[in-house]
Formats: structure tokens, sequence, C-alpha cells
């Protein structure tokens, strides 16, 4: 149960759509076919190298390649220069008058004004204005306009809006299991008396059937199809309002007939105040929260909440008496991309706790609802987001979870019928976030058969799973930890329920695959907690549970150190002991604490110095396993006696251990000049051409392959923003023979590393008959997306016919490893319609930003003929450390000038990432 990235069949933009949920079966929560695809031997490669996809041949999908519709209409969020509210109400040190906001506001809208004009003079339609959380338009416009609109006065940046699709399933209810029940909570409103009273919790999701007796509605099915009639009126005071028992308010911003992926009148929203669920996702999410609880009898439960309550038709939820406020962003049916929106109220409203069962994949930091997200926990509110269900490959955690500050939750496996009990639930998406690597602050939750409140029924139960269960479970918990600890910031509660989350009652705990399991016990008993990062945003200082050291490459010793901040809030001081342990995971590494043992005061902190230190050598090759991900993790471990004292914070760095591998030419003929790594030279000449890989200090052996380079970019794009991965900068095609077939393999070398090649889609267009117009698409992307709508992080290769439009499997996996910046596609020359008799071929280049954004190597095309080479490419070399290879590379004069090469392209994966991956050596 969560919201998930796809590219939108034919189009340059992107949409999310909810997993379909995981039913409580042995084989319902298999791992997804990423790790070894059927079929494949037990290294999961053919002969030539690269690893098998799931099959070969035509396959049955909506998707098309991304250059075959270049005229795309795209959905955007663009970000102004100005303050929002929550902004220059951090600035101004405190809470600001309703004239003061007033005014601002009416700045921002003047700000705006230009942009939204551009908009409509362009044929787009602006969707919103945000000004609270964020200062932002939400925009739909074509893909060809958005350079200009970059280039407006006063505009900070142009991001991607993924929109995102609804849609449930429901699990056993045999096997459900009651929100919050192996988590000791009637326990703990016996012990506390803590139920959430008075505190606001914003559930941004499908909205909510409020008529539902769980939510103190009339508990009847007449009542539901009756709010249903009226869906766009204000609904009852009595039901939603401040003077309403359970719903004290909240919005509909996308209104029933809203789909952000539909055409015409079904683009615009039509935002009201009646935020009734017309989905079911929005009621099982609230209701896992903070539904009330429904009794046998089919009445609203309204307490005592403790141990004595046991015998409900729906079992009320982790904080049952909070303010709850739902936030509808979903039509009916359809997608959306109002999650930003939707924050950008919660913060303005002054929500204590905001829920975000929602999300996309590959999340970044910067994303725009990760950044309206952090402000939102800068400016007081504790923002839960669940992490995704797209399994455990890297980088596939969504945004806003990997925002900064906020809570990212994953689902764990509950069920104890279930193979992998305790384990997190094989769906639950891995971290880290995209771009930086950063680690999220993690916690986990049961995910599995979670039973909550069911749309429609008035007052009966259905069970889901997803990590959308899990994380209003975690939400609760905030709410009741805001409740007990007054005055403590949002960031302080997130370290809190971080550090005293319990990875001991996780089978396989891994940092990387989330956080321990929320221990709501101890998260509303601790006076003290550990912060690890802090982070400056827009409205504030923010700082997260975890230690994110980041993405760190080098050839010798790999070492960063950061501080973290342990922290008592109590009356009496408390030592602690303080240790590191290593997650299963990890690569060898020196872990180093500035401090074994530290004495807090009363109401004081301490900083430790964490060190992390490993040799480049025992990290590995990216080309040891399929995805290429190294990590050093596990959690500082402080101690203070009881068990019951115990915090953590985990801690990551993701290593990549690098090779020096450099190229010379060499040819038998006098007047030659040289080429190196990364450089381009000119001056070799057609004839016998010695190649020789130097692989100098490198951390390993180096492997290098050998492409015929026939496309280039000498310059980076100035308006690609760094670490997408999609800035094109060279590309080549080598030729193998494999079981008596001619395999073409396209190299694709981009100016800066991408985290997963899987978010990004690289397009080969291939003209096999001469005449100017590409006649089939070689394109790589997320294998999931195109097989299943539903991505996986794998990375396949595929191929659709321009004529007939038909998408086909190549029966390979793209080689493109972790935090890289050079693929490989994989193509067999018959599949391209390719053979001895009809020559030389044509192709030229394009990359796809999950941003959106694109590149290409502009009226560029190389001609390449794999039965008559005019270089002898295919070669592979292994360079032992402070060795060199040596490779003979035929040439042939008159092929050299029918195809007119640009030299050879010895790619090196383990190089350092950019440029360094691919030395382009010149021949003319």
């Amino acid at each position: 149960m969560f919201f998930r990235m796809m590219p939108r069949p034919g189009t340059r933009t992107t949409r999310l759509c909810l997993a379909t949920l995981v039913a409580a079966t042995a084989s319902a929560v298999a791992l997804p076919s990423a790790v070894a695809a059927p079929g494949t031997d037990s290294s999961g490669t053919t002969s030539s190298g690269f690893h098998r996809a799931p099959s070969k041949g035509r396959i049955d999908t909506d998707a098309t390649a991304r250059m075959s519709d270049p005229n795309a209409r795209v959905s955007v969020i663009v970000q102004l220069s100005g303050d929002p509210v929550a902004v220059a109400q951090a600035k101004a040190g405190g809470d600001l008058s309703s004239t003061k906001v007033n005014q601002i506001q009416s700045a921002l809208s003047t700000e705006q004004s230009p942009v939204a004009g551009f908009v409509r003079s362009h044929g787009g339609h602006v969707v919103s204005q945000m000004r609270s959380a964020y200062n932002g338009l939400h925009v739909q416009i074509a893909s060809k306009d958005i350079d200009r609109l970059a280039d407006l006065p006063g505009v900070e940046a142009v991001h991607p809006v993924p929109s995102r699709t609804a849609a449930d399933s429901s699990t056993s209810s045999r096997s459900a299991a009651a929100s919050g029940s192996s988590l000791g909570i009637p326990q703990l409103w016996q012990r506390t008396g803590l139920t959430g009273r008075r505190i606001r919790v914003a559930v941004i999701d499908t909205g909510l059937d409020y008529t539902h007796a769980d939510f103190a509605g009339p508990g009847t099915p007449a009542a539901y199809d009756a709010a249903r009639a009226r869906s766009a009126a204000t609904p009852s005071a009595s039901l939603v309002g401040p003077r309403a028992p359970r719903v004290k308010g909240g919005r509909d911003f996308a209104g029933d007939s809203y789909d952000s992926s539909g055409t015409g009148s079904a683009l615009v929203p039509r935002p009201d105040s009646n935020p009734l669920d017309c989905n079911g996702h929005g009621t099982h999410v609230a209701g896992t929260l903070a539904g009330s609880g429904v009794t046998t009898a089919g009445r609203t439960y309204t307490g005592p909440y403790n141990t004595s309550a046991r015998s409900f038709l729906v079992s009320p939820g982790i904080a049952p008496q909070v303010d709850l406020y739902p936030l509808k962003v979903f039509g009916c049916s359809g997608t959306s991309d109002l999650t930003t929106e939707a924050i950008d109220w919660a913060v303005a409203h002054r929500m204590n706790v905001i829920n975000i069962s929602l999300g996309s994949v590959h999340g970044r930091p910067g994303d725009p609802d990760a950044v309206a997200a952090s402000n939102a926990v800068a400016a007081g509110a504790v923002v839960v987001s669940a992490a995704g269900n797209q399994g455990q490959n890297p980088y596939l955690t969504g945004a806003p979870a990997a925002g900064r500050g906020v809570i990212s939750v994953a689902a764990v496996n509950n069920q104890a019928s279930l193979p992998g009990y305790r384990s997190y639930a094989p769906f639950s998406s891995s971290g880290p976030a995209s771009g930086d690597s950063s680690l999220p602050t993690g916690v986990a939750a049961p995910g599995i058969a979670i039973s909550s409140a069911a749309l429609g029924t008035g007052r009966a139960a259905v069970a889901m799973s997803g990590t959308s269960s899990a994380s209003p479970q975690v939400a609760g918990v905030a709410a009741l930890a805001v409740q007990a600890h007054r005055g403590w910031s949002a960031s302080q509660i997130g370290a809190a329920l971080s550090s005293t989350a319990s990875s001991s009652r996780v089978v396989g705990y891994d940092p990387v695959l989330g956080g321990g399991l929320v221990d709501p016990a101890r998260a509303l008993a601790t006076s003290s907690f550990a912060e690890g990062d802090h982070y400056r945003v827009a409205s504030g200082t923010l700082t997260t549970g975890t230690l994110s050291f980041g993405l760190v490459e080098s050839r010798s010793t790999i070492q960063r150190t950061r501080p973290l901040v342990l922290v008592n809030k109590g009356s009496r001081p408390i030592t602690y002991t303080v240790a590191a342990r290593a997650s299963a995971g990890s690569r060898p590494a020196t872990v180093s604490l500035s401090t074994r043992r530290v004495t807090l005061r009363a109401h004081s902190s301490a900083r430790i110095m964490v060190t992390l230190r490993a040799p480049a050598s025992r990290v590995g090759s990216s080309l040891d396993n399929r995805t290429g991900f190294h990590q050093i993790s596990g959690d500082v471990v402080l101690s203070a006696g009881r068990s019951t004292q115990i915090l953590r914070v985990p801690y990551l760095m993701v290593p990549r251990a690098q090779t020096n591998a450099s190229a010379v030419l060499r040819t038998t003929r006098p007047g030659v000049r040289t080429a190196h790594t990364a450089a381009i030279a000119r001056g070799v000449r057609p004839g016998t051409t010695n190649l020789t890989v130097t692989n100098s200090r490198g951390a390993m052996a180096a492997r290098s392959a050998v492409f015929t380079w026939g496309l280039s970019d000498r310059r980076r794009d100035p308006t690609i923003t760094g670490g997408s991965g999609y800035d094109l900068r060279a590309a080549g095609v080598q030729t193998r023979t494999v079981g008596g077939q001619k395999l073409l393999v396209f190299a694709i070398n981009t100016w800066d590393r991408w985290s997963s090649a899987s978010a990004n889609e690289y397009d080969v267009a291939v003209d096999a008959n001469g005449d100017g117009v590409p006649d089939r698409i070689v394109f790589a992307t997320d294998s999931g997306v195109i097989r299943r709508g539903e991505p996986d992080g794998v990375t396949e290769v595929f191929i659709q016919d321009i004529r007939t439009g038909f998408i086909s499997a190549s029966g390979y996996l793209a080689l493109a490893p972790t935090d890289s910046s050079t693929i490989e596609l994989p193509v067999t020359a018959s599949a391209l319609g390719l053979r001895s008799s009809s020559g030389s071929f044509s192709y030229t280049v394009a990359g796809y930003g999950v941003d959106s954004g694109e590149d290409t190597f502009g009226s560029q095309w190389s001609r390449y003929n794999p039965w008559r080479r005019a270089i002898g490419d295919g070669a592979g070399l292994t360079v032992a450390v402070n060795r060199s290879a040596r490779a003979s590379l035929a040439t042939t004069a008159a092929e050299i000038s029918r195809q007119k090469p640009r030299g050879v392209m010895v790619v090196t994966p383990d190089n350092p990432s950019g440029s360094g991956q691919a030395a382009l050596l010149s021949i003319r």
C-alpha cells in the first residue's frame, strides 16, 4: 500500500501508482524477480557476461520509449526565490501576526503572477499556487518551453511533479492484525493515559470516510451514500468541523473528477472543503493511526482506552483521540500530483503531525514535496512518510520520505505464518536517498495484513499490507510522543522515535533497508535521545536521527568524520557507554569514537565524533554484484546500564573503490601522438593499432572494455542539475559474437553520476535502412515499470519497433552499477532487424532524467557496421594494480572512410565517475 513512480507511457513526465498490496500468503511476499531472473544460471549471467532479463521477445505493455514522443507535456513545480510564510516565520524567530502573514502571501502572489501569465500564454495550465511551506506554482506545460520558463526573473528552479495513482487491494481478514496489537499500545494507554487528545494530525491521502463509526460517524452504508451524493458540498458540522467529535477539519484539493494524467477538464482540480474518501486508502490509513474503534455492537467506542478494551469490529488506532484533518489529494480514480499543496496547507494550519502514506521512488532531499516536508518539520510538524513498496534494490526510498528530518517508515513482516517473520517485508523500499546517498531517519513498523476501517461499510474493517499501513502506526506514536514531550521540537520527537527504536526486534536489521522497530513505550518514557546530522533548511534548522557520511570515492583510504549529539532533557544526570556495531551487510571498516563513556548532566548535551575508515582495496568492485552497491553501515550504540536505556544512531557510508586506468593508442606508422584517459586527442592514423591500458595505484584490478567511439559532447550542460546522470558526454558501440549471433553493446558515458540508472532512461535510435528515420529504439530503463507498471530498481534493455509500436525485451539487463556514469546496453543485431547483407546502420543517443529533463547529441549520428568494423572493438582487459595490459586493434582504412568513427572509447566502470570512466582516443 503505497504510491510509486513510473515513466508515464509515451511521455517525459512521471506518475506514481499505488503498489498492489501484498496479500497475506507466502507467495505474495516473495521478493520480486530483481536479484535472479527466471532462467538464469547460478551467477545470473549469460556467456556474454551480462545478466539475463526475466524473458526475451515481445511483451505486453502500454509504455513507450521517451524518444518516440518528443512533444510531451510535463507537470512541474516552479520554485521562486522569495521566502514562503514558514521561512519568514523562522527568520522572525516566532509566530507572525495574521496581518503579517497576509502581507507576505500578497507579496508572493505578486511575484508569482508573471510566471502564471507565461504559462497560460504558452498554452499551459496553472494547477495551483503555494505560499506557506513552499513558494512556487504547480503548472503543466510543454517540455519544449521548460528552458524559457526556467529563465524567467525570480525563478529559482523547475522541478518535476510525479503523479500518483490510488489502487487498493485487501488481504485475508483471518490473519489480520489490529493496529498496534504487537506494539503494546493498550498497555501504554493504561500506564500513561496518553491517547493523543488535542494533538492536530493531518492525513494526506485519498480522503476520509467520516461517516464510518470508527470516526464517530453514523456508521451505516446509507450515511456514506448520502454523503457521496453531496461530496462537493460542505459536510455536516456534526461530522467535520471544530465541533465534530473526531474530524476537526480538512480539505479536498482535487475534486472527485480530478485526474492529473487525464485530458480536458479532468486536469483541472476542483478543491472544496469536503474531504470525503471515494477510494478507501485514506480511510484505512486514518483508522490505523487514529480510529476511535467500533464495538461488536457496531457503535463508536469512546473509551476507556486501556487493557480492558478487547472486543471490536474495528480496533482503535494508535492515537484514538487526536484531532483529525484529512487532506484529500486524489479524485476517485486516476492520478494526482497535489502532495506539495497539501503539505503547504498543513503548515499554514499548524498541524502537530503529518502522515503521508505516498511518495515517489528514487526520492531526493531536493524534490519539491521533500523540501516542503522538511520545511514543515522545521516549522514544528513531525512528518512521517512511507518509504515505499518497490523492494530492496538500492535507492528506491521515495520522496517525501527522503526529506531532511522526515521519518521514513519501513514495513516489517508481523505474520508468524509467513516466511521471513520479523524481517523487513520484501516489498519495503530500500534506501539510501538518491542524489547524496544520505540515510533518512528510519523507523520500522508492522506492515502485513493490518486491519482498519473499510470505506463505505459504516462499521466494518478491511486488512491491507504495505508501508502505507506501517507509516500511520509510527505517526500515531509520534502524536503520543508530542503529547508526552511538551515543548520538544519536531526534530527532537523524530530523534527520540529513531534512537529508541529496537534493532534487535528486526531480523536482519540493516539501516539501508529500514530502521529499528518502533518502541512506543520507550519513545514516550525517554528523557534523552541522540541526534545525528544537522541541516539548515529554508525554514530553519533541523536534525535527523542518523549519521550520513554520503558517497565517498577513493583509490586508497576511505575516511570521513561526523558528529552526533547526545541530549538529556531530564532532571537527573545519565552516564552512557559508547560503542559501534556494524550491520551484517557492511564492508570491513574501522569505527573510531572520540569517547567511550560520557556523562550528561541534567538538561545538557554532549558531542561525540564518529570516524569511519576503510581501505578502498577491501570495498570491492562495482562489478562484483548486479547492483554495484556497497555500504559501510551499522549503529553507534549508547547504553546507560539497562536495556530500556539504550539509544542508537544508525550510520551509513556508501564507499566506491576506484581504479586508475589510463589508455594510450600507438600505431606502427610514424607521426603518431597519444591520447590519455578522459582526454580527446587527435592524430592516430589507420593501420595496426595497439592499445595499452595502465592501472596506476588503483584500489584493485581494473576491468576495461573497448568500443568504437561514435558520438561526443565536449561540454557539460549547465541547465542539467548535477547528480542527475543523463548529461551525455560520449557514446560508442562494440560487437561480440555470442552463441553464433552478433551481440551489439552500446556504451553511453555521462558527465556526472546517477544514484540508480533505473531512475532515468537511455535511448539509442537506430536507422537500419539509411533513410534518415529511426526504425527501432533500444532503450534502458526500470524493468518493473515496463513489464508491470511498478518500479523495481532494475535497469533492463528493451526495443521499440517504430513502425508497429511494439515493445520487446532484449533478454539482457543493462550493465549500470549504482553511483556510476557509464551504462552498457546489450542487444542482438537480429533483434534490430540487422543482417550482414544490410551493411552499416546509423545511431544517435538521448538521455532522459527522472526530473523530466533530457539531453541529446543534437544532429549527430554515427555509422557502424558490425560485420565490417572500422576498428577492432570488443576486447576486454583486466589490468592488475600498477600493471599494464595490451590489445591489438585492427583498423581498416576503407571502413574508417565509410563509417567515420571518432576513434576508440575505453570504458572502465570502476574509474572515477564522470569523464574518467571513458577514455576517448581519436583516430583519423
